[in-house]
């Protein structure tokens, strides 16, 4: 995946340190935690295609 755009966000201290938390946790930085999370909502919300669904088209092809 070719990473292009560069978000910066601000977040309440309980929510920086629940990212934080998780990310140690499963050994990944803050932005990967950070990127994942908001790819699973926008999926969620139909607003981007899973990555299931990517891989399903490009089996198809």
């Amino acid at each position: 995946m070719k990473k292009i755009d560069i978000i910066t966000v601000r977040v309440d201290t309980e929510t920086g340190d629940a990212l934080r938390t998780l990310a140690q946790a499963d050994e990944r930085s803050v932005a990967w935690i950070a990127r994942r999370l908001i790819t699973e909502a926008l999926e969620t919300r139909k607003r981007l295609k899973s990555q299931d669904d990517k891989q399903h088209e490009t089996d198809e092809h």
